[in-house]
C-alpha cells in the first residue's frame, strides 16, 4: 500500500510539473505550418494551413477523399549536406515516450510537398503529437522558411537513433539543427 501511495504521489508531481508545458523552448512561440502540393493527378498545386500537420492532412482529405501520398525519399546526400548539429542534452525539455515518437515518425515519413513557416525568429509548429510525445518544426530565421516536408521524419529519426535513454524507460528528447537556421525538436508536449 505504501508503494502505491508513493507511486501516486510521484505521478501527481510529474503531472503538476508538466501542466501548461508547451514543449517548446523558452522564448519560442507556436505558429502555423503551410503545405503546398498537388492533391489530384495533373491538377494544380494547392495550399493548406494549419496548427499541425494532421490538421493539414484532414483539410487535404476533405478536398480529395481519395488522396494518397506519392512515394518520396529525401536523398542521403541532401540530408548530410543540410545537418548542422544534434543535441540530446536539453535540460529545458521533458522526455517523450519512444514508441509514440516512432508512431509520429512513421506518420510523417513519406509526406511530400513543400512546407512553409512564417518568419520568426523563434517560432515552432507541432507537426506531430500523440500521447504527449511531440515532434516540432522550428524556424529561427527572421524570414519565412520553405523546406521539403520529407526532411521532418529524417531529422526526427536521427534524434530517435541518437538520443534514446539507455535505461528501460524508453524515453527520448533531442533537437537537430539545420544549417539554414531551422530545427526539429522531439520531446514531451501535452496533446
Amino acid at each position: 500500500m505504501k508503494t502505491f501511495g508513493i507511486f501516486s504521489f510521484l505521478s501527481w508531481m510529474a503531472a503538476t510539473a508538466t501542466a501548461g508545458y508547451s514543449g517548446i523552448p523558452d522564448g519560442y512561440s507556436l505558429g502555423n505550418v503551410t503545405w503546398v502540393g498537388n492533391i489530384t493527378a495533373g491538377g494544380p498545386e494547392v495550399t493548406f494551413t494549419g496548427a499541425s500537420f494532421p490538421e493539414i492532412e484532414a483539410q487535404i482529405r476533405q478536398a480529395n477523399p481519395n488522396f494518397a501520398w506519392p512515394e518520396h525519399d529525401v536523398s542521403s546526400a541532401d540530408k548530410a549536406m543540410l545537418v548542422d548539429h544534434l543535441s540530446c542534452d536539453l535540460p529545458q525539455f521533458y522526455y517523450a515516450v519512444r514508441d509514440k515518437v516512432i508512431d509520429g515518425i512513421d506518420y510523417l515519413r513519406g509526406k511530400t510537398g513543400q512546407c512553409h513557416m512564417d518568419a520568426g525568429p523563434y517560432v515552432c509548429s507541432r507537426i506531430s503529437c500523440s500521447y504527449d510525445s511531440a515532434i516540432f518544426w522550428c524556424n529561427d530565421n527572421d524570414t519565412p522558411l520553405t523546406i521539403d516536408c520529407g526532411l521532418w521524419s529524417e531529422y526526427a529519426q536521427n534524434i530517435l537513433d541518437e538520443c534514446q535513454t539507455d535505461d528501460a524507460s524508453e524515453h527520448i528528447k533531442g533537437q537537430q539543427f539545420n544549417v539554414d537556421n531551422w530545427n526539429i525538436i522531439v520531446g514531451y508536449s501535452k496533446c
